[in-house]
């Protein structure tokens, strides 16, 4: 995934300033992607120089100036162009349970058992967790968002009837 279309994305929105860019980031692809303000201000920067956004300075509330950062019109192009453009990868599932699931055959069986059963547990609590939130906010967020929180609904449901099944094959003589 490509920070800077994710940014540019959500400055489509309206202007704003770094750390309301985080908050507005989490807020909504939390659950699938963090950033870190490491790796936020200097893809910032980038965008800047790629004259994707502006940089106004504004003060702030208490001492500090505020860099608001606005979309420019190169910017919404290059983003309608990525939005536009053909996925050239296929699925994958790159996350940290799967590569550590990979080197399991390293652990005693009961220890394997074991971390599935509460990884099972923990998958059925988000899945809950994240059927709550639709609930609660649908009337808030548009269509695009309810509809990527009901994949994480199905994604999760996936994963926990792969855990069944695993768990089943090795709880079996």
């Amino acid at each position: 995934m490509s920070l800077k279309y994710a940014l540019l994305g959500l400055l489509t929105e309206s202007p704003k300033y770094g750390y309301e860019i985080k908050q507005k980031f989490e807020g909504a692809l939390g659950n699938v992607w963090s950033v870190s303000y490491g790796q936020l201000y200097p893809t910032l920067r980038r965008l800047s120089e790629l004259k994707w956004v502006t940089k106004k300075t504004a003060p702030g509330k208490k001492a500090a100036e505020k860099n608001i950062y606005s979309i420019t019109p190169s910017g919404r192009k290059k983003l309608d162009e990525w939005l536009l453009k053909p996925l050239r990868t296929s699925y994958k599932v790159k996350d940290e349970f799967t590569l550590k699931f990979l080197f399991f055959n390293k652990l005693p069986k009961e220890k394997v058992l074991e971390y599935l059963k509460l990884q099972q547990k923990k998958t059925v609590m988000q899945k809950e967790n994240f059927q709550r939130t639709l609930v609660s906010i649908r009337d808030e967020i548009d269509f695009y968002l309810q509809a990527i929180i009901r994949k994480g609904v199905i994604h999760l449901e996936a994963e926990n009837q792969w855990l069944e099944e695993v768990i089943g094959d090795l709880e079996s003589p």
